[in-house]
């Protein structure tokens, strides 16, 4: 971690600490005005783009006020969906159309590389920080498209843990060389489970992932590639935490990423405002559930939750455990900041 981080986190309030941990969703019908204000009042970590983004005047008008905001001194990062085919919510003149990662995975590593590293950097120009992408869940072969979140979307590497590693380390390879921020996604996996937990609360239950799968092989070679961020999942998984979802798992997140995985990237919520799967927790404390457990960053859907979720993120810091990990949190999100410029 970059030495400044610490001194940079220690001038930041406790309700600064838990802006910069909190990422919001932009839609085009938003205005940069209110966005901009968001994030300056707040002192918000950054957004993600939401939706389909077809008018570059529109994208353009975002990405630079966003971009010209600097709270504390500390830049916002702007994040997108970009796996290819079905999930690109940057459709916009100059942004080529990148295949599914289905589609990917007929192509050689080095072909995926230079195809996503020409992608990325089209994004980069615009201004954009970080990708939420690869997806590096396998896909149980028993399943097949019955998996709703990847396969029947087309949005796997396959069903081969290996070669599922391979892809997620070209696609991670090609956004570090264009300067972009990769979140490999979900871990510990959505491939074996058969509703999407955007929309489900049931059916999202991995009986099979233990803590120290085959399937997990996938995940390590992306995060040996250079994968700066991974996403959590908002799945149950019964064999490593039961009756937890993976976002709220201190096995998962601290036990398994930090300890058995040794990962000192960031630590990324999938959302936590609009998905289904997490509807039956307050929206405030959704975030300060997920920094407890060892997130670091969280994410939500609907930008009027994170006024909630700071106040719950900063009651937490009340204890010397609570602002330890919340100043930790907050640190890990600054330090991928110094290394992309978004912040002196």
């Amino acid at each position: 971690m970059n030495p400044r981080v610490v001194e940079i986190a220690k001038k930041l309030s406790p309700e600064q600490r838990a802006g910069q941990c909190i990422l919001v969703g932009v839609v085009p019908s938003d205005s940069p005005e209110y966005i901009t204000n968001l994030i300056d009042t707040q002192c918000l970590a950054g957004i993600f783009l939401l939706g389909h983004w077809t008018s570059r005047s529109k994208l353009e008008a975002m990405l630079s006020a966003v971009n010209h905001v600097s709270p504390q001194g500390i830049k916002p990062i702007v994040a997108t969906d970009h796996e290819g085919g079905e999930i690109q919510n940057i459709r916009v003149p100059g942004v080529d159309h990148l295949p599914s990662q289905e589609a990917l995975a007929r192509m050689s590593p080095a072909k995926v590389q230079a195809v996503v590293t020409t992608g990325a950097r089209q994004l980069a120009k615009l201004g954009v920080h970080m990708v939420f992408s690869p997806v590096a869940g396998v896909i149980d072969p028993r399943l097949g498209v019955r998996n709703k979140p990847i396969a029947k979307h087309h949005r796997g590497f396959g069903t081969d843990p290996h070669l599922c590693g391979q892809y997620s380390a070209a696609v991670v390879a090609g956004h570090r060389k264009a300067g972009i921020i990769s979140t490999t996604k979900h871990f510990p996996g959505i491939g074996r489970i058969t509703e999407d937990t955007d929309f489900k609360s049931a059916g999202i239950t991995d009986d099979k992932t233990t803590r120290h799968d085959r399937y997990l092989e996938s995940f390590r070679m992306a995060f040996d590639a250079g994968s700066e961020a991974v996403m959590i999942a908002s799945a149950y998984y019964s064999k490593i935490d039961p009756g937890t979802l993976g976002l709220f798992s201190s096995k998962i997140m601290t036990d398994m990423l930090r300890g058995d995985f040794g990962y000192q990237g960031l630590i990324v919520s999938d959302d936590l405002g609009s998905s289904v799967s997490v509807f039956s927790v307050d929206g405030g404390h959704r975030a300060s559930k997920f920094v407890s457990a060892g997130g670091d960053l969280a994410i939500t859907a609907d930008p009027l939750l994170a006024g909630p979720m700071i106040r719950a993120l900063t009651s937490t810091a009340t204890s010397a455990s609570g602002k330890k990990r919340l100043v930790d949190a907050a640190s890990h999100v600054i330090n991928v900041k110094l290394a992309h410029s978004l912040t002196k």
